[in-house]
């Protein structure tokens, strides 16, 4: 298998895809889950992609049932399919909806969106022509994605890898052009082939957020694939609801619910043998460590650090699905 060197060779040297840009983006169709959505950041994210995609599949897990998103759609520049679950089924359930429907639509690449992103212009091109040259130089992808920056703190993300016994976050350098392998890619803006998708899987929707991501980047790489992060294509993302600091560390705040799935997630993903088992030692010391930081920061300490062990005892006892009770 060719080694990174190889890599940069091929992808500085190789001809333009087969197909022209405006066939690749016809064949390409985004999967955006919202939940309440803020109108204007929803607009910009339609915005943003509309020219760039060939469908735009939203599927809406607000239980209140709004007529202002499929107004607004109506104005969408490209082909749309607007779907009211009129219940919250999950990210991981909502995301299995819309790429279902595009597979069954022959859709080549499903691009996975979040409501609060928004994508450069010609930002699924360029990550169509990092997966080409990958691909012609021998690399079994899984995922491709964008380099996000969050728009609150200004942040560039980080990449994931094994390293000893653990997973190690290292940074990207701002001069790097060539893409970045890492074990796990963050969902929204990730570019995924429908062929890697029928053979690795969907989501798994038990999780119902927080980790899907982290779980299907695994899976696809117990399956023999890798995942890039293509430091070219740069996305605004806003991480959290608000930062603080622990010893000098950011720390990205998160509200108590969210802060509920984090945590059992990880716990539940701990019991599954199919996750890395570096990640699985990298969660057996951040779970503590988070409940203890995320307690310490919340308004109600005392209520955050409950909500938090019950969800650690209930991801011990495969209790998933949504949370009804805080």
């Amino acid at each position: 298998m060719p080694g990174r060197s190889e890599v940069r060779n091929v992808m500085d040297s190789a001809p333009a895809a087969a197909r022209a840009p405006g066939e690749r983006l016809a064949s390409v169709a985004a999967v955006v889950v919202l939940y309440r959505p803020q109108a204007e950041l929803l607009a910009r994210l339609i915005e943003s992609i509309a020219p760039q995609v060939g469908k735009i599949f939203i599927v809406d897990n607000t239980p209140e049932r709004s007529e202002e998103i499929p107004a607004m759609l109506h104005n969408c520049e490209c082909a749309f399919c607007y779907r009211a679950n009129g219940a919250n089924k999950g990210l991981a359930g909502a995301q299995n909806i819309g790429i279902g429907q595009a597979l069954r639509e022959n859709y080549t690449h499903v691009l996975l969106l979040d409501q609060d992103s928004a994508l450069p212009g010609g930002a699924v091109d360029g990550l169509l022509a990092a997966e080409t040259w990958l691909l012609r130089a021998g690399q079994p992808v899984a995922a491709v994605g964008p380099l996000y920056v969050d728009e609150k703190t200004g942040e560039r993300s980080r990449g994931v890898h094994r390293s000893g016994l653990r997973v190690q976050w290292f940074p990207i350098p701002a001069q790097e052009t060539q893409p970045v392998e890492a074990d796990y890619l963050i969902a929204s803006g990730s570019l995924i082939r429908a062929a890697v998708l029928r053979h690795v899987g969907l989501m798994r929707k038990e999780l119902f957020i927080d980790w899907v991501d982290t779980e299907w980047g695994y899976r696809a790489g117990n399956a023999g694939y890798r995942n890039y992060i293509v430091p070219t294509v740069v996305m605004k993302h806003s991480v959290g609801d608000a930062s603080g600091r622990v010893l000098g560390r950011r720390i990205y705040l998160h509200n108590p619910a969210r802060n509920f799935y984090i945590v059992r997630n990880a716990v539940y993903l701990l019991r599954d043998r199919r996750m890395s088992r570096h990640w699985r030692v990298t969660m057996l010391f951040y779970v503590p460590k988070y409940i203890l930081a995320h307690s310490w920061l919340a308004e109600n300490r005392g209520k955050s650090f409950r909500l938090m062990l019950r969800a650690a005892w209930e991801g011990m006892r495969g209790k998933m699905g949504p949370l009804t009770t805080l």
